[in-house]
């Protein structure tokens, strides 16, 4: 991604999943963001389509991060879908691997409820929560 125009795109995780920070300045709807994505889309983890699928485990985890991401408010909030969203689908980003993606909407996550919601549920690429200083 960096080599056809993405210069801050991320390093996989230890997990092998690719994490996009929310306010990392990555456009997903760039169209250096989306020809990139055309051009690398066979190198993600797992081989895209066609290599390694999700588990079980995998869906019904991402399956719950979307349920909790409702219960926090973003009643639109997608489930995961099996195929990989199309880079002019209009989401604001995306993550999973293949049999489990979820695209999140641009619009959602320009909700004032959506980072509070991203740090409970665990969505990838969401700041963890400040840490309050122990009463003493």
């Amino acid at each position: 991604m960096r080599a056809h125009g993405v210069p801050n795109f991320p390093d996989p995780s230890g997990g092998g999943g690719i994490n996009i920070p929310i306010g990392s300045g990555i456009n997903p709807q760039s169209p250096a963001f989306q020809s990139a994505q055309s051009s690398c889309f066979k190198l993600l983890p797992g081989g895209g389509p066609g290599g390694r699928h999700a588990s079980e485990q995998d869906k019904l985890r991402m399956l719950a991060m979307s349920r909790c991401m409702r219960n926090h408010g973003l009643s639109t909030f997608p489930d995961p879908v099996a195929t990989p969203p199309s880079p002019s689908g209009g989401f604001g980003f995306a993550f999973g691997s293949p049999g489990a993606f979820i695209a999140v909407p641009q619009s959602l996550i320009q909700s004032p409820a959506f980072n509070q919601a991203a740090r409970a549920c665990g969505l990838p690429g969401a700041e963890a929560p400040p840490k309050r200083a122990a009463a003493g």
